[in-house]
């Protein structure tokens, strides 16, 4: 008669025990990232980055291998689909026509100005795309999605890193730099929030410095860039769809996770998750990122990201500055 299989021999058993110490070392990096961030007021992705690159002499080691990687794919796939729950199409309803004219115009722009530069720049076309999505919608919550999106083997784990950290810095910077120099162009409060969070790459940095324009600055930078963060859903469907066109061969590697993301947005879009569940799920999703970032450092090599050169900086700073004067001209064109 056979009894109950003992814990110690199950398969889950020993699926946990083969990604725990990778996981584990994913998880403390995690917390230890946003601990300094909290008391630093720096980036906690990029905080956690730098620590996983700190330990990227042990990822190479068979005990943390698994669990590394499962951090680097399937919690980053799972991260990006519950970010679904962070946006919604109420933020569509509570903005004016300005701006999302301006992010209808400009995102596309960035997209095609960034696969045409990197042609210039002799840059893999997948690079380029991942450099603008993160520069055209969400900094690194963009990079990782559309990365994520791609089939295996198109994008190189150091390519997405170098993406991630010259974003980040670059939207630092944007958050310190556009803050006085619209101030000093005439606008007002409203159309300083607009170019805000029409042009810098991250959430919390586009409301971080509107609000420190004024609150009706902040609000207005706020939602503009929860528009452009909207077109994640429908850039990264068309990616995945273009991509897998016609491969007959590669339909189990369907990125899947994108139902999940696509779902969650539309429940928000309904106002079906309570404050409180939508809370918890883009604070899941936030960790999420978060270990993936520690994986993905460790994963990545210093050496790795300087051999990329200059071309891909470069390519970022121009699609920054190229999206800013894109936002400036539409300002100025349009009525308000």
């Amino acid at each position: 008669m056979n009894g109950p299989v003992p814990l110690a021999a199950s398969p889950s058993w020993e699926v946990f025990k083969r990604h725990y110490p990778g996981v584990a070392l994913c998880g403390v990096l995690a917390l230890a990232g946003s601990f300094l961030a909290e008391h630093y007021e720096a980036p906690a992705l990029l905080l956690v980055l730098l620590l996983g690159f700190g330990f990227s002499g042990q990822a190479g080691e068979a005990r943390l291998q698994p669990g590394v990687g499962f951090c680097a794919r399937k919690v980053l796939r799972l991260g990006i689909a519950l970010l679904g729950a962070r946006i919604g199409l109420m933020q569509l309803q509570e903005v004016g026509i300005l701006p999302l004219v301006v992010v209808l115009v400009s995102v596309p722009l960035t997209l095609g100005l960034a696969i045409w530069l990197g042609r210039q720049l002799k840059l893999p076309s997948m690079h380029s795309l991942v450099a603008g999505a993160a520069v055209a919608i969400c900094g690194v919550s963009a990079a990782v999605a559309v990365a994520a999106a791609l089939p295996r083997g198109k994008l190189e784990e150091h390519r997405l890193l170098g993406v991630v950290v010259c974003v980040t810095a670059l939207g630092t910077l944007a958050m310190l730099a556009y803050t006085p120099l619209v101030s000093r162009l005439g606008f007002s409060e409203a159309q300083i929030g607009l170019f805000l969070g029409a042009t810098i790459h991250d959430v919390a940095q586009a409301a971080g410095a509107g609000y420190l324009v004024s609150g009706a600055a902040g609000d207005v930078a706020t939602l503009t860039k929860l528009l452009r963060v909207a077109l994640l859903v429908p850039l990264v469907l068309l990616i995945g769809w273009w991509l897998r066109r016609g491969e007959e061969g590669v339909k189990g590697d369907f990125p899947w996770f994108l139902l999940g993301f696509v779902s969650l947005f539309a429940l928000n879009s309904l106002e079906l998750l309570s404050p409180a569940m939508r809370e918890t799920l883009v604070s899941v999703s936030q960790w999420c990122l978060l270990v993936t970032m520690a994986a993905l450092g460790m994963r990545t090599s210093v050496g790795e990201l300087l051999a990329q050169g200059w071309r891909p900086l470069l390519l970022l700073v121009l699609l920054s500055l190229g999206l800013a004067l894109t936002v400036l001209a539409l300002m100025m064109w349009l009525p308000g």
